[in-house]
């Protein structure tokens, strides 16, 4: 990977595993294989996932936790219905988060990001890695 000020970006996330970590590897290297979807790995660690110019979340492999901006609208369904955690990014944030700490888990926080990348590409139809069968 090469630096570029305070991050390093590159197409792949990439770095060693340890613990549970593998999960949030696990996620981060799904999402890296959407289209136009970028990982920048930041100084303290943290991944952050880009659509073009637009955030979809941050992945903190240390603490085992996505974090996702979302509209107030979807912020306050996803939580009632426990799709979700109120996010700490900032107060008042409008944000998400979920842990990381099986492979449901996993599962999970990639529908998160689905949603969030239909949003910012204004689509409907969930995203699949998967050929169309």
């Amino acid at each position: 990977m090469h630096a570029r000020s305070a991050l390093a970006v590159d197409s792949r996330y990439d770095r060693p595993v340890s613990r549970s970590d593998a999960l949030v590897d696990e996620i981060a290297n799904e999402l890296a294989n959407w289209p136009g979807v970028r990982i920048e790995r930041r100084s303290d660690g943290a991944a952050l996932v880009r659509y073009e110019h637009s955030e979809l979340g941050v992945l903190y492999p240390d603490r085992g936790v996505a974090e996702l901006p979302v509209l107030r609208s979807e912020h306050d369904v996803l939580i009632e219905h426990g799709d979700a955690e109120p996010a700490l990014m900032t107060p008042d944030s409008s944000g998400v988060s979920h842990g990381v700490n099986g492979p449901a888990d996993v599962t999970a926080v990639l529908e998160l990001f689905d949603r969030r990348y239909r949003d910012v590409r204004g689509e409907d139809e969930p995203y699949t890695s998967q050929d169309p069968a």
